[in-house]
């Protein structure tokens, strides 16, 4: 009588260990390689009759070997899970030695309408030396065509050093400006763009490199040559007469973020601070035939304080100031996000000013959030997130541009409710918020103060 008993793809027949022969032709190499001595005592193995046909023999002396390969195979599955986080990170989803871009599969914006883009590149498991990609989008209302591509160089297994060589042809928030690893992929700091209104041509060549100095402090040398034309008038120009002339000239650019890694072990009942800091240094110089010369700088401070296991509470501070012979497409304007009553909801932007309702060569922005956490002691169920926020700015232009441009030096206010996690559904979450505008620059019509915004969080 044959007696069998199965464990973790091993059988075990009569006192004789076997797997099933597509597992061991994964490892039919590894046996090659087996000593002399396993190999002689391989041929002590009787001839398997009929029933035991479907197994190979395993003597008891090759135990450690399969234990080993088993092993190697969870580390190979291991590796592909972080591959597929780290992707997933970035914004992409890896299909193979592929990865498709799904975080900017669909875009919209006032002047360009939907913007369907298909972004692909090269992952790891083609090469963890090098990555190769690009984008392309069709802008369905304004009928452009937009285009780039890159080729990336890493030099550590971890990809926090590279060197990056990129083109594009792209349509751009006006007055925008980004910090280095600002947010994550899947934040909703990105839906601003579904408010933009006022966009500019830019065909732009860029050599970056990036890398980590400390487990602290990250940093971007960059390098790029741009050609921007202004799409439409700008709405924050109060003069008609003021000129959009297009714009070629070189950047160099050097941005940085300090970030104190959060201490997870921690409990959430205890206080626990977790700051980050950015910093940017722009100098930019134009071309002979349209001189300009300006300085960028751009800083950001961001803290949240866990104050309980229910209560969090979040201080964002930015500011900038650009100095110079400068044009109006230099200024900072992509400060609003209420294209209309209804939109998303974008944190850390101004949910009540129109987008490029104002511009400005000098500004400074405070964003407080409280944020309360319901059902703390329910493990399922309705627990909505409640958040409270409070934002103030106060900007200025240059002399040159007073009189010409709008801004809000006498210091614009709003604040607003947020309930966050109403409905869910798999890995998206929806909420609604409510902002209103008041102070120096609120509006006469009280409708026209109010922001409603559709709250949309991916949690993976």
């Amino acid at each position: 009588m044959i007696h069998t008993k199965r464990d973790n793809n091993i059988t075990c027949i009569n006192g004789i260990f076997s797997r099933p022969k597509r597992l061991y032709r994964v490892i039919i190499l590894s046996i090659t390689l087996i000593s002399a001595s396993l190999l002689s005592a391989q041929k002590t193995i009787p001839t398997p009759n009929p029933i035991r046909q479907n197994h190979a023999y395993i003597p008891l002396s090759d135990s450690a070997i399969y234990a080993l390969i088993d092993s190697l195979e969870r580390d190979h599955e291991r590796k592909k899970r972080r591959i597929f986080e780290k992707e997933l990170a970035e914004g992409y989803l890896p299909l193979g030695a592929i990865s498709l871009r799904v975080n900017r599969l669909i875009n919209y914006n006032s002047y360009e309408g939907f913007k369907p883009v298909l972004g692909l590149k090269t992952n790891q498991h083609l090469s963890g030396n090098y990555s190769v990609g690009g984008f392309y989008s069709r802008s369905i209302k304004s009928k452009d065509n937009n285009y780039g591509a890159f080729v990336q160089f890493f030099f550590n297994p971890q990809k926090s050093d590279k060197l990056e060589l990129a083109f594009q042809k792209d349509l751009n928030e006006t007055g925008f400006f980004s910090f280095l690893d600002a947010y994550s992929a899947f934040s909703d700091e990105r839906f601003r763009m579904f408010s933009t209104e006022s966009v500019d041509l830019s065909k732009q060549i860029s050599l970056s490199y990036t890398g980590q100095l400390s487990s602290n402090l990250r940093t971007e040398w960059s390098y790029n040559y741009t050609e921007l034309a202004p799409m439409l008038y700008y709405p924050f120009l109060t003069n008609n007469q003021l000129v959009l002339p297009e714009l070629k000239g070189h950047e160099a650019a050097l941005r940085m973020k300090w970030q104190t890694p959060r201490d997870d072990s921690i409990s959430q009942t205890d206080s626990q601070i977790v700051p980050a800091l950015w910093a940017n240094i722009r100098y930019a110089k134009g071309n002979s035939s349209l001189p300009y010369d300006y300085l960028g700088l751009e800083t950001q401070l961001e803290t949240s304080l866990r104050l309980s296991n229910s209560l969090t509470s979040s201080l964002r501070l930015t500011a900038g100031n650009v100095s110079g012979d400068l044009k109006a497409s230099h200024l900072y304007s992509a400060f609003g996000t209420r294209g209309n009553l209804i939109g998303l909801e974008s944190r850390y932007s101004l949910a009540t000013m129109r987008p490029a309702e104002f511009a400005a060569g000098t500004f400074a922005l405070a964003f407080v959030r409280a944020s309360l956490q319901t059902g703390t002691k329910k493990e399922k169920g309705f627990k909505p997130l409640i958040i409270f926020s409070s934002s103030a700015g106060w900007a200025n232009i240059p002399n040159s541009f007073k009189g010409h441009i709008a801004t809000f030096n006498k210091g614009y206010y709003e604040s607003g409710i947020y309930f966050a996690d109403l409905l869910k559904h798999s890995i998206l979450s929806y909420g609604i918020a409510f902002h209103y505008r008041y102070g120096p620059y609120q509006l006469q019509e009280h409708i026209d103060n109010l922001a409603i915004k559709i709250g949309l969080s991916v949690k993976l």
